[in-house]
């Protein structure tokens, strides 16, 4: 017989639940969707010696911090049927979003970074907290009756959520993605079902931009696209914002959504998109932050960081630089700055952009960053040197850790989407001669518990 229990919460956990407890108990129970001040009723799903895991049976008293979700696929504790697992933090009030993220990353910070007292700023809001994303990938499923579907997955599971609307896309990448479903039910398009591997229609990916422009992939196993004219033609007249439709390849059997091969349909090959002073041309496969706006915040956040004290640096480098959006945001900053990327193609169209903009201070190194520090440090000229870096969820290994030690290195700041990494890295870089400065949340993602953060991390007397 499952165990039903009656708890209060307390705050939220960095990976987006709340954390509760029942009144006389120690045990620590996480609830997903429940908001601090919550009195709930819960039904235990996993029990451990010292925690439990378990999901809302029922709101006896809601807290301050929770509001009326306005997406009728969010799950609530009053709303049945599949939710869709895209946002877990609707269920909150934008301000109480903003508190709490900056609770997570000084959590974090305390807990695994053992900082006593850690330096955290108040998150910095995003502009938009509603209609922000400039990219979706939709998977396409079937229903009963052959009927296709097309929309988010439920959470933790692969089970999709057919999508109506979205209020954290724009009108534009929801009302493509209807049309593109509507028109491939009408074509007998069949999707790819990964349990038996039959089917080929995987997902869509619309990118939109701030002009109100979209590029459309459809995302197949197969080469072969039945009715691909048609199917073009008729979702230009269905939405003519979109300015190029494009095919990609995934043959294999993988989560992993795109594939080796891509076939431009029709139209543009690139989005155009700016950044502030800075203008991009962005392929469908290039990285770019999903929240235009508030990418901008975090880069100006990250300038300011590089820049704290009135200092000024001969040299930085830009360490996982992808396109070169963050480098070209920093070289006002700098005498030069010099990008470096593993992934090739990103280098190219990082050169292009630094041409686009006039930037003649920066250039890009290939390689992987452990590769390519050794080789910079060889070549650097006397002079004040600062790193910035902006790795993957992951943090930084420990090879580039050792790097960044050098006592040539004065200044470190370290962009992250990762709180938990981030403390840890930051742990590890205090112990050999810095000292964290400051932290700055950015919110680049409302409405979920993902939060990304500018750390400034200084060698003392520098």
């Amino acid at each position: 017989m499952s165990e039903r229990l009656t708890v209060r919460a307390l705050r939220m956990a960095p990976e987006g639940q709340a954390v509760a407890k029942a009144e006389g108990s120690p045990r620590v129970v996480f609830v997903p969707g429940g908001a601090p001040g919550d009195l709930l009723e819960v039904e235990v799903v996993e029990a451990k010696s010292n925690f439990a895991r378990a999901r809302i049976l029922r709101l006896l008293e809601a807290g301050p911090d929770r509001v009326e979700p306005p997406c009728p696929l969010h799950a609530a504790p009053d709303r049945p049927g599949p939710a869709c697992g895209g946002c877990d933090w609707q269920h909150l009030r934008y301000e109480a979003q903003l508190a709490h993220k900056a609770g997570l990353v000084r959590d974090c910070l305390e807990r695994i970074g053992k900082f006593p007292d850690p330096p955290v700023l108040p998150t910095l809001p995003s502009p938009q907290p509603w209609a922000y994303r400039n990219k979706v990938m939709v998977p396409f499923g079937e229903a009963e009756r052959d009927r296709l579907v097309a929309g988010f997955y439920a959470a933790g599971s692969h089970r999709i959520v057919d999508l109506p609307a979205c209020p954290v896309q724009p009108e534009l990448s929801v009302r493509v993605v209807l049309a593109a479903k509507a028109l491939a039910q009408e074509s007998g398009w069949r999707a790819y079902d990964e349990r038996s591997g039959r089917g080929w229609l995987r997902h869509l990916f619309v990118r939109t931009n701030s002009q109100g422009q979209a590029l459309v992939t459809v995302v197949t196993h197969g080469a072969h696209l039945p009715g691909g004219e048609a199917f073009v033609t008729r979702l230009r007249a269905a939405c003519p914002e979109v300015i190029g439709i494009h095919q990609n390849v995934q043959p294999l059997k993988t989560s992993v959504i795109l594939g080796p091969r891509w076939r431009r349909l029709w139209g543009a090959a690139v989005l155009e998109e700016r950044l502030g002073r800075l203008s991009f041309l962005v392929s469908p496969s290039a990285f770019l932050q999903v929240n235009t706006g508030a990418a901008e915040v975090l880069y100006e956040a990250a300038r300011a960081v590089l820049a704290e004290g009135g200092r000024s640096f001969d040299q930085v480098w830009d360490l996982y630089s992808g396109v070169g959006t963050l480098t070209l945001w920093l070289a006002p900053a700098a005498r030069r700055v010099t990008g470096v990327e593993e992934n090739r193609e990103a280098v190219r169209d990082a050169w292009k952009a630094a041409e686009r903009n006039g930037a003649r201070n920066v250039r890009f190194a290939a390689g992987r960053a452990e590769a390519v520090l050794p080789r910079l440090f060889k070549e650097a000229a006397s002079g004040s040197l600062a790193v910035v870096a902006d790795p993957p969820r992951s943090g930084l290994g420990v090879p580039v850790l050792r790097c960044l030690t050098r006592p040539a290195v004065r200044r470190i700041v370290y962009v992250s989407c990762n709180p938990a990494t981030f403390a840890r890295d930051a742990s590890f870089l205090s112990r050999s001669g810095f000292r964290l400065v400051k932290v700055q949340p950015v919110d680049l993602f409302p409405q979920t518990s993902h939060v990304e953060l500018a750390g400034l991390l200084d060698r003392p007397g520098s």
